[in-house]
């Protein structure tokens, strides 16, 4: 098939990586300088079905088969899918946090991103691309930034499936992450103290010593409750 979807039809059939004889579908004849490919092609002529069924192909089936083929593969190439994008802050050196801006799911591969802060650009960051199972891609850029300056940045990615460049922000999950554990800790740390009292309590309203005090032989009588004195009764 040609540049402009013309055909050329003709079968070649090789033996040990040589030719050994073509097959002409307008003269309808097989032809080879082996003799053998003589003798058979003047065996194969007899079946005028098969001579008939294999032109039909060759002229009608095969240029059809293809250019189905070929529409086919030219809407894969123009498929666009647009990526999911994604901002997220992480810790990371001493007063530093990284930026993570990730795309997802994409194709073509041919995608771009970078980093605004306060809408000025200030680079590409550190980036990764890799392909996905499904023939979609993806790829993912970071960048170190000051612990607390995370806010002022944005992602920018630019793709045939975007009609125009996206900005993404922070992940709202990213900057809340900090304030969400701080609370999860306190909790636990509230639930441990209200155990330990109600253990407390329930020791000492039994007479027991407080479990952090160990004692041994009479010095426990000390610590349990005694009648009423002597002095009372009188």
């Amino acid at each position: 098939m040609g540049p402009d979807n013309s055909t050329s039809a003709v079968a070649t059939f090789a033996l040990n990586g040589e030719e050994f004889m073509k097959f002409d579908p307008k003269a309808g004849n097989w032809d080879g300088d082996w003799p053998e490919a003589r003798a058979i092609s003047q065996k194969w002529k007899q079946h005028e079905d098969a001579v008939w069924q294999e032109g039909h192909f060759l002229l009608t089936s095969c240029p059809q088969r293809l250019l189905g083929h070929l529409e086919t593969g030219r809407s894969n190439l123009e498929w666009k899918e647009p990526p999911s994008m994604r901002l997220k802050a992480r810790p990371g050196g001493p007063g530093l946090s990284v930026l993570t801006c990730s795309a997802f799911s994409f194709y073509p591969p041919e995608l771009q991103l970078r980093f605004l802060r306060n809408g000025l650009a200030v680079g590409a960051g550190d980036s990764n691309f890799g392909p996905n199972g499904d023939g979609s891609f993806h790829a993912w850029s970071t960048l170190a930034v000051r612990s607390g300056d995370e806010h002022h940045y944005r992602c920018v990615v630019q793709h045939a499936g975007l009609p125009q460049p996206l900005v993404v922000g922070l992940d709202s999950s990213a900057k809340s992450m900090v304030p969400v554990v701080g609370i999860v800790i306190g909790f636990l740390l509230l639930m441990a103290v209200a155990a330990g009292g109600a253990v407390l309590w329930w020791r000492m309203k039994r007479g027991l010593p407080a479990p952090w005090i160990l004692l041994r032989g009479d010095d426990l009588g000390a610590l349990l409750p005694t009648g009423p004195s002597k002095d009372a009764d009188s």
